[in-house]
């Protein structure tokens, strides 16, 4: 409770909910959507958790992962453009000149130009304020490392391989049994051209800050994709279609004519003025009589056009699943019961998106546990709000054993759709368990459309007993 208090707070410090959402719209529309966790002491001296959101087209991953949620990636890089006062606080003592320059130059001779930056070709622009802006590309590098270590005796301590080279005769003599293992330890760096910045263990132990949220994977091409993949190309039939109509009428409207050349004195007044509806056309005698000016047939719509462009229109929402039920746009009278349907349905076709966002809560929910226990149980005061809504302040301590023994992490079910679920199934059980005389729980206020405080408020209510209760209301 103490750290699902406390989790709860983090998140509402750094608006979580909104970070996630983001990242959320962007694996729908890319296939990948980010966040970062991270601590700021910008605000906060004692340190302060951040959950933000990154830019999909700053990460760069482990080329072999292919589990969900790139759960078994071995690396991860975002590459950042960041400003040269902001580089130059954060590395003071950073070669600037080697940074700056591009990462395929770091072995080659200085004159050399093997990569050209994007704003190379705006060196002579100016931003809105008047000046142009200097960046430099720094990469963040989180990458798993192999570390072997041995578990000797029976409490099973685990020792690094070179303290376990000077003790390994004194265990064999002794006969004390060790057993050699391999894992992981993740590392982290900070690269900006030919040199590093900085260097170390990365702040989460089993894994990288940064986690992703994917849709579907592309087994060929090994590339993750968003709903809106499968929309482009009924959009671009669509724009077809849409086009060959616009020029067909375009076409009709002014229609034309066919004319010999010895029909009219001057033919170039003609061509300019045909289309005008106020103009007068003057032509050789005889010339309209013997058929020397005829005007061109009316281009006819081609039959089916307008049904191939209403198909194109509809399969952009049809071939992802999503029906218009599901979006609030079916203008159409049907059955509540089949509404309901179709939007379980779209639910369901939409699935993998859901179970990437549970499984990335989960994720992101173990890297927030070990930063609140590695920098922020410092004895901080943490309020716990218990089911009947009393709170008490409990001081946040390292609790490393419950931790890894005690605290599952997963996601509460607090969907608001949930709850209008359930609230509306008991509307139609509360009155045949009324004339059953089988008691109602105060926890059915749970699930009502009212606010927190006054479900509380019922509830301590009903517990007070029969007294507290007035007959109207007991009625």
């Amino acid at each position: 409770e103490v750290l699902t208090a406390a989790s709860e707070w983090v998140r509402d410090e750094t608006d979580a909910e909104d970070e996630e959402s983001d990242a959320f719209e962007d694996t729908c529309i890319a296939g990948m959507g980010w966040t970062e966790t991270r601590l700021s002491y910008e605000n906060d001296p004692d340190g302060a958790i951040c959950i933000d959101r990154v830019d999909p087209l700053e990460m760069y991953w482990d080329p072999t992962a292919t589990k969900r949620n790139l759960a078994d990636a071995r690396w991860v890089l975002r590459v950042k453009r960041i400003p040269f006062d902001e580089f130059e606080r954060e590395w003071p003592d950073a070669d600037v000149d080697l940074a700056s320059g591009p990462w395929e130059e770091a072995d080659d001779p200085p004159h050399r130009r093997l990569h050209v930056y994007p704003e190379d070709a705006y060196e002579h622009e100016q931003g809105a304020s008047g000046k142009k802006v200097r960046r430099i590309l720094v990469g963040q590098l989180q990458w798993a490392e192999a570390e072997e270590s041995y578990r000797v005796g029976k409490r099973a301590e685990r020792i690094g391989r070179a303290g376990f080279d000077k003790l390994r005769g004194k265990l064999d003599e002794r006969k004390i049994a060790y057993v050699r293992q391999k894992g992981v330890r993740w590392r982290q760096a900070f690269i900006a051209g030919g040199s590093v910045l900085d260097s170390g263990d990365c702040p989460y132990p089993n894994g990288p800050t940064f986690r992703c949220m994917t849709y579907k994977r592309d087994r060929n091409r090994n590339l993750w994709y968003g709903v809106l993949r499968a929309m482009i190309e009924p959009q671009k039939f669509g724009n077809k279609f849409f086009s060959q109509i616009l020029d067909i009428l375009n076409k009709g409207a002014k229609g034309g004519v066919m004319v010999e050349s010895d029909a009219t004195d001057d033919l170039a007044k003609l061509q300019a003025q045909w289309a005008r509806p106020d103009a007068i056309h003057v032509f050789r005698p005889n010339a309209l009589s013997s058929g020397k000016v005829v005007p061109k047939p009316i281009v006819q719509w081609p039959a089916g056009l307008d049904r191939l462009l209403n198909f194109s229109l509809d399969a952009v929402h049809e071939v992802t699943g999503v029906s218009l039920e599901a979006i609030g746009f079916a203008d159409r009278n049907q059955p509540g019961i089949l509404e309901e349907t179709r939007k379980r349905a779209t639910l369901t076709i939409l699935a993998p998106l859901f179970n990437s966002l549970r499984r990335y809560r989960k994720e992101q929910g173990r890297v927030l546990l070990h930063f609140i226990q590695r920098y922020l149980s410092d004895g901080r005061l943490v309020r716990i709000v218990g089911p009947e809504g009393n709170e008490q302040y409990v001081p946040l301590a390292k609790q490393s054993d419950t931790a890894r023994y005690d605290v599952i992490v997963d996601e509460a079910p607090t969907s608001p759709n949930m709850r209008d679920r359930v609230f509306a199934a008991l509307i139609q059980m509360i009155p045949l368990l009324a004339k059953m005389e089988i008691p109602l729980p105060p926890e059915l206020l749970d699930y009502a459309p009212i606010p927190a405080v006054l479900s509380a408020k019922w509830k301590e209510t009903i517990r007070a007993g029969p007294g507290a209760v007035p007959p109207q209301m007991r009625a």
